[in-house]
C-alpha cells in the first residue's frame, strides 16, 4: 500500500475529508497533485483505524461491503493541492473542498452516483478538466468562485442539478457538457466569451432559454435538442456557429436567430418545434449535409442563401411553407429531399444539380401548374408527388438512375405525361386519379416492375381512374414484371372510359410483349382493363383483341385479365 502506513500522532498540517462506501467489489484510487514546483507529501487515512498510508496516489480494496467510511486526506497545505481524481470511487453525500484555494487543471470526479454537492472556493487557477458527470448533483451548483475556468467542463448525467452559476472568464471553452441534468429556467452564460468547440446541453426538459455573449470562437457542435426552451433562441453573437446544430424538439421554440458564418454546417436539425413565421438562413453560406425543419406547423417560409456544399438530406416537410419555396441556390441538393404534407405550398424553384436523388417527396401539397425538374439529371429512387390537386405537369430531364417507386396519382395532370427520359423507371408506377390524362410516354428501360402491396393503388402499374386513350407499353419490352414476387405483378388500366378500340389495341400489345417480345419478363401478369372501359371485340381500331385476350389468358402466357 504505497510507502506502508504509520501511526504518528503528529498533528502538524492540514486535512480534507470525505466519505465512501467503496467495497470489495470495488477499487478506491484517489489521487492528488501539487502545484507545480511544489515540493510536499500527502498522507491518507482510509477510515479503518491503521493509521495514515503515506502517497500522492492509492489503489485499495475495502474489505468490507455497503459501510460509509471517512477518509481524510493530511498534507502541509491545502493550498499546495491543485489537482483531484475521484472517479468512481463512491463518494457519499456533500464534498467540501472549501480548503483547496488553488484547485485548478484537472478535478476528476465522475461516476459518483450518491455524490450530492460540492463546496467550493476561489481559485485563480486555470482549468483543463473540470468533469462531475454521472453523479447526483442535486440544486444549484456554484462555479463563481472559479475566473479561469475553461478547457473541458462535463457536468452532464446529473439529474437533479437545477442550475449552474459560472463567474466571468476569458478563457476558451473547447467542450461544455451539461445535457441530461434537470437544469430548469434560464441557463446563464453570457460571462463566458470563450465558449465554443462542443456545446451539449440537450435533455433538459425544464430549460426554457440560454443566454450567451458574443464569442468569436468556432462550434463545431451546438446541441440543446430536447429541452423546454421557448420564444425565440438569440445565436446573433456566434458567427463561428457551424458543424452540428442540433436543437430539434423544443415545442416551445419559435425562432432561432443567426448571425453571418462562414463555417460549414454538416448537420442541422430543428425540427419538430414551434418555429413560426420565416426562418432565415440567409447569413449561412455553408448550409449543407443533413438538414431538417420538419414538422414546424407555423413555419410558413425558409430564406436560403447560395451555399456549393452537398445535402444528402433535405427534410422541410409538415410545416406549414406557403408560397415558392426557393432553392435555386443550393446547387447541391440531391440524396433525400422530403418537402410533402406542406398544403400552401404552391411551387419548389429548384437549380441545376448533378447530385443523385434516392427519395424525393412532394406529395400532399399545394402544387399548381407546371413542376420544373429539369435541372435534375440525377433523380431516381422513390419519387412522390400524389395529392396535388392542381399540379398540371411536370418536367422531367434525362436520367439514368433507378426508380423503385414513381408515384404522381391525384393529381390533375393534362393531357400527356412524359416520362420517356426516365431509362431508369422500375418498381412501381402509379399515376392513376389524374381525370384529364389521355397519354402516357414511356422509356425505354430494361428494370423490373412489381407490386408494392396488394392494392390497385400499389401495383406494378396502377393507371386506373384516368382519361387514358390508347399508351404504348410497347418500349417496355425489355422490362421485366415479377409476378413471382410475393406480391405478384398487376397492371390496373380500369375505369379510364376507354373505347373498344384501345382496348383492343392494348391487349394485342400485351400479347406481342407476352408471346413475342419478351415471355420471360411478360408471362403471368395479372391486368384489369374493366370498369368504365368497353368490353374487346374481334375488330375495332383494326385489332382483334378477342383473338389477343384468349392468347394472354392461355396456359403459354398465362396471364389473368379481368374485362367489362
Amino acid at each position: 500500500m504505497g510507502r506502508g502506513t504509520f501511526r504518528s500522532q503528529n498533528k502538524v498540517g492540514e486535512t480534507f475529508s470525505f466519505q465512501t462506501d467503496s467495497s470489495s467489489g470495488t477499487t478506491f484510487d484517489p489521487i492528488v497533485t501539487f502545484l507545480p514546483g511544489i515540493s510536499d507529501r500527502a498522507s491518507w487515512d482510509l477510515g479503518e483505524g491503521g493509521g495514515y498510508v503515506a502517497d500522492s496516489s492509492l489503489s485499495y480494496t475495502y474489505p468490507d461491503t455497503g459501510t460509509t467510511k471517512t477518509v481524510t486526506l493530511r498534507t502541509n497545505k491545502l493550498s499546495n493541492l491543485r489537482n483531484l481524481f475521484l472517479d468512481s470511487d463512491n463518494l457519499v453525500g456533500h464534498l467540501d473542498m472549501s480548503g483547496w484555494d488553488n484547485l485548478g487543471n484537472k478535478f476528476i470526479i465522475n461516476a459518483n452516483p450518491e455524490l450530492t454537492g460540492i463546496t467550493h472556493t476561489t481559485s485563480t487557477q486555470n482549468w483543463f478538466q473540470y468533469y462531475v458527470q454521472s453523479c447526483n448533483l442535486t440544486g444549484n451548483h456554484d462555479m463563481s468562485m472559479f475566473p479561469g475556468l475553461g478547457g473541458y467542463f462535463y457536468i452532464q448525467g446529473n439529474p437533479l442539478l437545477t442550475g449552474i452559476t459560472h463567474t466571468a472568464s476569458t478563457e476558451v471553452f473547447s467542450q461544455y457538457y451539461a445535457n441530461s441534468c434537470g437544469l430548469t429556467g434560464n441557463h446563464d452564460m453570457s460571462m463566458l466569451p470563450g465558449l465554443g468547440g462542443i456545446f451539449y446541453i440537450q435533455s433538459n426538459t425544464n430549460l426554457s432559454s440560454i443566454t450567451h455573449t458574443i464569442s468569436t470562437e468556432v462550434f463545431t457542435q451546438y446541441i440543446a435538442y430536447s429541452c423546454g426552451l421557448t420564444g425565440n433562441h438569440d445565436m446573433s453573437m456566434l458567427p463561428g456557429l457551424g458543424g452540428f446544430f442540433w436543437i430539434y424538439s423544443n415545442s416551445a421554440l419559435t425562432g432561432i436567430t443567426h448571425t453571418a458564418s462562414t463555417e460549414v454546417f454538416s448537420d442541422y436539425r430543428a425540427n419538430s418545434c414551434g418555429l413560426t413565421g420565416n426562418h432565415d438562413m440567409s447569413m449561412l453560406p455553408g448550409l449543407g449535409g443533413f438538414f431538417r425543419i420538419r414538422d414546424n406547423s407555423g413555419l410558413t417560409g425558409i430564406t436560403h442563401t447560395a451555399s456549393t456544399e452537398t445535402f444528402s438530406f433535405y427534410q422541410a416537410n409538415n410545416c406549414g411553407l406557403t408560397g415558392n419555396h426557393d432553392m435555386s441556390m443550393l446547387p447541391g441538393l440531391g440524396g433525400v429531399f422530403y418537402i410533402h404534407s406542406n398544403t400552401n405550398l404552391t411551387s419548389i424553384t429548384h437549380t441545376a444539380s448533378t447530385e443523385v436523388f434516392s427519395f424525393y417527396s412532394a406529395n400532399s401539397c399545394g402544387l399548381t401548374g407546371n413542376h420544373d425538374m429539369s435541372m435534375l439529371p440525377g433523380l431516381g429512387g422513390v419519387f412522390y408527388i400524389y395529392s396535388n390537386p392542381l399540379l398540371t405537369s411536370i418536367t422531367h430531364t434525362a436520367s439514368t438512375e433507378v426508380f423503385t417507386q414513381y408515384q404522381a396519382n391525384s393529381c390533375n395532370l393534362g393531357i400527356s405525361h412524359d416520362v420517356s427520359m426516365l431509362t431508369g423507371l422500375g418498381g412501381s408506377f402509379h399515376i392513376f386519379d389524374n381525370t384529364l390524362l389521355r397519354t402516357i410516354t414511356f422509356p425505354l428501360t430494361s428494370q423490373t416492375f412489381k407490386n408494392r402491396t396488394n392494392g390497385y393503388e400499389n401495383y406494378a402499374f396502377s393507371l386506373n381512374n384516368n382519361d387514358l386513350n390508347y399508351c404504348s407499353f410497347l418500349p417496355l419490352s425489355g422490362a421485366t414484371l415479377d409476378v413471382n414476387y410475393a406480391q405478384g405483378a398487376n397492371i390496373d388500366l380500369s375505369d379510364n372510359g376507354m373505347l373498344v378500340s384501345e382496348v383492343n389495341h392494348y391487349l394485342v400489345d400485351f400479347d406481342n410483349l407476352s408471346t413475342n417480345l419478351n415471355p420471360s419478363g411478360w408471362s403471368g401478369v395479372t391486368l384489369d382493363i374493366s370498369g368504365s372501359n368497353a368490353a374487346p371485340d374481334s375488330s375495332s381500331g383494326g385489332f382483334d383483341g378477342i383473338a389477343a385476350l384468349s392468347s394472354l389468358t392461355g396456359g403459354t402466357n398465362n396471364w389473368t385479365i379481368t374485362t367489362s
